[in-house]
């Protein structure tokens, strides 16, 4: 995910109802659209979502749709298929490859349901340019939507290196080799000691070996802000791409707060990518 002056929190799309019918369980109105990103995983829960209509190009690995509709408390419960396309800059439809679903519980209101329909195309990710999003049901449309997609600047000066992904992992006192690390969004705080913080670098083969430092913070749930984490980012003269990580904690468990919290990384000052896990 991108820092927080590249993710304003917007994405509310459009308001629309939809006209009651024998055939519709319920009928739905007040139905929202918002956009979030993430890596092409598991659909983040609703505190982790970083909503935005402006998206980094190198990053974004699976666009996220959330849809909410108030309505009229069903007897039963039900699952309503949403049908979402995405339009590219050039006009061309790009359907999603994934299903959307509105799940509706008995007895509620307001619904709420999220899906990733739309992966990077390839690895050298997405078009830049004006994306125009349109999602249906029952054929008609209940909410639409434009975000940009931006080829943002390198995260390192005088070099094509960019931040690409960042993961968090459970650490007991050593940091593991990076095949042997367990990446998690979601810990155990009675059981956590140190937590990791990995991150993965993009670039062509720089010529020259290079020491790029990175600051990570960890925001608690209560407002703390943790010491830095520093992270050497040490690409050699024919690293096409890299990683780097670091770790922090105490070396008993016990010390972690449950609730969700937010890490900032830094290259420069300058915040490069957030993301947010859960301790519970």
């Amino acid at each position: 995910m991108r820092a927080p002056s590249s993710t304003a929190v917007l994405g509310l799309a459009c308001t629309l109802s939809l006209a009651a019918s024998a055939a519709d369980p319920p009928a739905l109105d007040a139905v929202t659209m918002r956009l979030f990103e993430q890596a092409d995983a598991e659909t983040l829960p609703v505190a982790r979502r970083l909503y935005s209509t402006r998206f980094d190009a190198t990053r974004t690995r699976a666009l996220g749709v959330e849809i909410s509709a108030s309505h009229a408390a069903p007897e039963s419960a039900a699952e309503i298929p949403v049908d979402c396309t995405l339009r590219r800059p050039d006009g061309s439809a790009y359907p999603a490859d994934r299903p959307l679903i509105l799940a509706v519980a008995a007895g509620a209101n307001h619904s709420n349901s999220a899906g990733l329909p739309w992966r990077a195309p390839d690895a050298a990710g997405w078009q830049p340019g004006a994306y125009a999003l349109e999602c249906r049901i029952a054929g008609q449309v209940v909410a639409e939507s434009r975000i940009e997609i931006v080829q943002n600047e390198p995260d390192v000066a005088g070099t094509d290196i960019r931040v690409a992904a960042i993961r968090l992992f459970p650490v007991e006192r050593t940091l593991p080799a990076k095949d042997e690390r367990l990446y998690a969004s979601t810990l155990v705080a009675a059981q956590t000691k140190h937590i990791g913080v990995e991150l993965e670098f993009t670039h062509t083969a720089p010529g020259q070996a290079l020491k790029i430092p990175v600051e990570c913070y960890y925001f608690w749930p209560d407002g703390q802000t943790s010491p830095a984490v520093m992270l050497n980012y040490e690409p050699q003269a024919t690293w096409a791409g890299g990683y780097s990580a670091g770790a922090i904690g105490w070396d008993q468990p016990g010390h972690w707060l449950a609730g969700v919290y937010t890490v900032t990384c830094m290259i420069g000052g300058r915040p490069v990518i957030v993301d947010r896990f859960d301790l519970s």
